[in-house]
């Protein structure tokens, strides 16, 4: 093995959580064997072992549970870029953006002596919250996006919790980057913008790629999705959902909810009510873009590289016409709930099929297994039982 010699180069992507890390964690997994051809360690043996490593880094559990699988994570993934024979190696984690200076100094330290580098992404400052307050009701939270939101910009991270905490101390860039310039030059500090999602598909992925030192069309994107937020109504009917189906589903809740409703159910369903995208509060309107300029003065004087152009922070749009959860009339959200049923439904009818088809296909496999076995013992019968199998069988004499 190569080791982790002098001259290896480490990015760990920590953030922000809703700025693309979905993407990039599904676009990673889905190349890694490419990536690797291509002198890049993606240093994962599982889809999600990036999320134990950072609990484990962090010391942290999810939802009141602390995995016993994630016990040393950080270190194995560390030691497979030891190991690894080739120049670079990328880790991305979103919650990476939270940990406290010792927690950095001992990420950095497991990587050492690698030259570790540090990428964060980040948007016009509205957009993040939206992403956001999405993101909170995903994991069976109900709380209202105006709420969520006044709490935000009057409390700051002094909010209740988990919100305050976790969105100033996940998406403010300027206090993330400065936990970790204090175990990593600022000239490894790498920041990411992005424009409002929707626009220049593939952004993202380019300036990522280019910045990590990944070829050019090293790897396959087709059939994985960009993030994108979800419509007003969408997104109400979620909330509201969280109040019935989150104590019903328990532990599953997560995972039903992100294959059956997120891109597939709701979006279906809310078809025929419009799609009607979210926008800020009014009266925050403009304390965003006033916080998003500050921000955005404040990375431009840090010295960090920049991939992008800060000026998409501050110069970014949103749509005209948007509504806010709370606005959402009634009728629509018993409309879509309807839509929501029928997609359901159908879902569960194609399931069906399918274990249909594949019990008939286990029974026919039984019987041809079962002919196998006739055929076998005949091979050493007499003649007449040899030939009362192969008729049988449908098998002719050789």
């Amino acid at each position: 093995m190569g080791g982790n010699r002098p001259g290896k180069t480490v990015y760990l992507h920590v953030g922000a959580p809703t700025a693309g890390t979905a993407f990039l964690h599904d676009a990673l997994w889905a190349n890694r064997r490419r990536l690797g051809d291509a002198g890049v360690c993606y240093p994962l043996s599982g889809p999600q072992e990036h999320f134990g490593a950072v609990m484990d880094l962090r010391e942290m559990s999810w939802g009141g549970h602390r995995d016993p699988a994630w016990d040393g994570a950080w270190e194995r993934m560390a030691r497979r870029v030891h190991d690894w024979d080739g120049p670079t190696a990328v880790f991305s984690q979103g919650l990476l953006g939270g940990a406290t200076e010792p927690q950095a100094k001992q990420a950095v330290a497991a990587l050492e002596p690698a030259e570790v580098h540090v990428v964060f992404a980040t948007r016009d400052l509205g957009w993040q919250l939206i992403f956001d307050w999405q993101e909170q009701i995903r994991h069976t939270h109900t709380i209202s996006f105006e709420r969520f939101v006044d709490d935000l910009v009057a409390l700051g991270p002094a909010a209740p919790e988990p919100y305050g905490e976790m969105f100033w101390g996940l998406h403010d860039a300027v206090r993330v980057l400065g936990t970790w310039e204090s175990v990593v030059p600022k000239e490894r500090i790498h920041v990411l913008t992005l424009p409002p999602p929707g626009e220049r598909p593939g952004l993202l992925w380019d300036r990522f790629a280019a910045l990590t030192g990944i070829p050019a069309g090293a790897c396959d994107l087709g059939g994985i999705p960009e993030d994108e937020p979800l419509s007003a109504i969408e997104a109400e009917l979620l909330r509201r959902l969280n109040e019935k189906i989150a104590p019903a589903l328990g532990g599953d809740y997560e995972r039903l909810v992100r294959e059956y409703l997120i891109g597939h159910g709701l979006a279906e369903g809310t078809d025929a009510t419009g799609r009607t995208r979210m926008g800020l509060p009014a009266r925050h309107a403009a304390w965003a873009a006033e916080r998003t300029r500050e921000l955005a003065g404040s990375l431009r004087a840090s010295g960090y590289r920049v991939a992008g152009d800060l000026d998409e922070l501050t110069t970014s749009r949103h749509p005209d016409t948007v509504l806010l959860p709370g606005d959402v009339p009634d009728e629509l959200v018993a409309s879509a709930s309807v839509g929501v049923a029928a997609a359901l439904l159908r879902e569960l009818a194609r399931a069906n099929e399918r274990i249909g088809l594949a019990h008939v296909q286990g029974e026919l496999a039984d019987v041809r297994e079962n002919l196998d076995r006739l055929v076998q013992a005949a091979a050493s019968a007499p003649p007449a039982l040899q030939r009362a199998a192969r008729r049988a069988t449908g098998r002719r004499a050789p």
